[in-house]
């Protein structure tokens, strides 16, 4: 009895490394997509684009993986993103937000990110003859981000700017901030922002 244990050990054993195995394939192919698709195929059919991957690990939690959000909380990008570069408020305001301003990316990633956020996400909402950011019009930018303001209002004041100059933005851009709280109209000094 005890010779028959040990021989069939080794084939236990065998077994429950091969079950484990399988059991984590599903999860290798899902953080290392890269990886798994390019030695399956030779090419990196499923790998994400950089700007993409930089959404998808510092926006797509709020703003949706596609663009479109819990639109009373949070703005949609989608079709949306590129109304913002009708108006120099409205291309600096989104740079800014110290939720962008403050990303853990160097300035040209964080331009890339944004490029593909507007142009990409935005679709046709960009307006033509819009140029992209380029990692010193970011890294200028993010050294002036918001701090000290009511973000409700300025984004307010902002995209009226936008609605102003694209007049394709009305009814497309959702007005946020018709009822600041307290607080923020304390922030602002009782009146509405200026810049």
């Amino acid at each position: 009895m005890f010779k028959k244990t040990l021989h069939n050990r080794p084939k236990w054993r065998s077994l429950q490394v091969l079950s484990y195995a399988l059991f984590m394939l599903p999860f290798a192919i899902m953080v290392f997509p890269e990886q798994s698709v390019h030695a399956e195929s030779g090419r990196n059919e499923g790998a994400f684009p950089p700007p993409r991957l930089h959404y998808l690990l510092n926006c797509a939690g709020c703003h949706g993986l596609e663009g479109h959000s819990s639109k009373t909380l949070v703005p949609d990008l989608l079709d949306q993103a590129g109304f913002f570069l009708c108006s120099p408020e409205g291309r600096d305001y989104i740079i800014r937000l110290p939720n962008v301003a403050f990303v853990k990316l160097p300035s040209q990633q964080l331009a890339d990110l944004m490029n593909y956020v507007v142009f990409t996400l935005g679709k046709g909402s960009v307006p033509t003859g819009a140029k992209p950011y380029t990692a010193a019009e970011v890294d200028n930018l993010r050294k002036r981000s918001f701090h000290d303001y009511s973000l409700q209002a300025y984004r307010k004041a902002v995209v009226e700017s936008v609605l102003h100059a694209c007049p394709a933005a009305v009814g497309k851009l959702q007005v946020y901030g018709t009822a600041l709280d307290q607080k923020e109209v304390a922030n602002m000094g009782g009146n509405s922002p200026s810049y």
